[in-house]
């Protein structure tokens, strides 16, 4: 019994474990990495560990937008949408790096790790209330601004 009981002890340790570590940065939309020397615009959703029904649909419809809106550049490497969990110590950092007060979402240009420019789409928190369309053209508009004319 009592190695049973072991057993299933390591298994519930193990799974905290691997659940706390994916949920810490969360690339989701699987995307190859840029080559050196390219830029990646990547639109970061910044959570912390309780979420509420409005923070969860702000993840939801920011996730759609840039995944419907971007998904050959996705596919390329080129767009990014990926979660990051600003109450895990590791990520403390951005909540000073992006001058977060709350749940965001950031575009970023990055070029060999290096953040180039950003911007909070800060309207996210007005536009989930109404219309996901209006949220979903306004997310649309913002990446897009950091792909340039030709995307």
């Amino acid at each position: 019994m009592k190695r049973v009981t072991s057993l299933i002890a390591a298994t519930v340790v193990a799974t905290f474990a691997t659940v706390a570590t994916a949920q810490a940065i969360d690339t989701s939309t699987a995307a190859p990495a840029a080559r050196p020397g390219n830029t990646q615009v990547v639109a970061t959703y910044f959570h912390g560990d309780v979420r509420c029904v409005t923070c969860k649909k702000l993840e939801a419809y920011s996730r759609a937008a840039v995944e419907k809106a971007f998904a050959s550049e996705i596919a390329s490497g080129r767009v990014v949408f990926r979660l990051v969990n600003t109450d895990r110590p590791e990520n403390e950092h951005f909540l000073k790096d992006y001058a977060l007060v709350t749940k965001a979402l950031v575009v970023t240009e990055e070029a060999d790790g290096k953040v180039l420019r950003w911007t909070n789409l800060d309207k996210i928190w007005t536009l989930v209330r109404g219309d996901q369309q209006a949220y979903t053209d306004y997310v649309v508009a913002g990446v897009r601004a950091y792909l340039g004319p030709a995307s």
